[in-house]
């Protein structure tokens, strides 16, 4: 049985990864509207702007938590030759297949999988990316670990995310939007009852952009760059696997 309320999600042994795996497959067909919707439009800006801080031209990345791909074709569009995007919930993949078109057979490929266990080989990408995903995950330190192994030395990490927000004038507003705003549009449009419930929950349950950042650290990587957009309702941070560049 599933938690009633999304704080439930949070508490000790709740099985938050079938939770989240479900969810993400029910509103896989409007979840492009509804990030449009919700962010103005800026999200496919926040993608470009990830794929070029990260991607060199002849890459190889991946995606993880690709959804429906526009993070890995935003990858694709900035040099790099091969991207994989991973997700476990399969109906995004759908749609992910049909945005990648006449490339997904020559540059693209994509899996069901988990942040946790990648089907990759030690040291055998360029780029680890991800958009919107890491606060989903139950155990952060285990994805951060597995980005860890499939990077080369040298090789780039990116994760684009809405974080917790930082004290400040503008958390009064950003709160308000999150917990009020966002689950009424959510459900309109979705048609969901209890996804965007979730995410204003999960925003609250995650770290700040310093929080994210340490935890990087501690994982091996050398953080580069922090870039709050939106009023600092999102974050991109960029870091580098320790070793010799490529």
């Amino acid at each position: 049985m599933q938690p009633s309320e999304p704080e439930q999600l949070f508490e000790p042994n709740a099985d938050r990864a079938t939770y989240v795996r479900g969810m993400f497959g029910d509103i896989a067909a409007r979840y492009d509207l509804l990030n449009t919707i919700m962010t103005g439009g800026r999200h496919h800006a926040w993608r470009r702007l990830t794929a070029r801080a990260l991607v060199r031209p002849g890459d190889r990345v991946v995606d993880v938590g690709c959804g429906t791909g526009d993070l890995a074709i935003a990858c694709l569009r900035a040099g790099a030759a091969r991207v994989l995007g991973v997700d476990f919930a399969r109906p995004m993949l759908t749609h992910a297949y049909r945005k990648a078109g006449r490339h997904a057979r020559r540059v693209f490929s994509f899996a069901a999988g988990d942040a946790t266990r990648l089907p990759l080989a030690d040291a055998s990408v360029d780029v680890w990316c991800s958009a919107f995903m890491v606060r989903n995950i139950p155990d952060l330190d285990a994805a951060l670990a597995e980005a860890h192994r499939v990077l080369r030395p040298g090789g780039r990490l990116g994760i684009l995310e809405i974080p917790k927000m930082e004290a400040g004038p503008l958390r009064p507003f950003a709160r308000a939007y999150f917990q009020r705003m966002v689950p009424l549009v959510g459900r309109v449009v979705s048609g969901h009852e209890s996804a965007y419930r979730y995410l204003p929950v999960s925003v609250d349950h995650f770290l700040e952009p310093a929080e994210l950042a340490s935890k990087l650290t501690a994982a091996g990587f050398e953080v580069r760059d922090v870039r709050r957009l939106m009023f600092s309702t999102v974050a991109l941070h960029v870091a580098v696997k320790a070793g010799a560049a490529h």
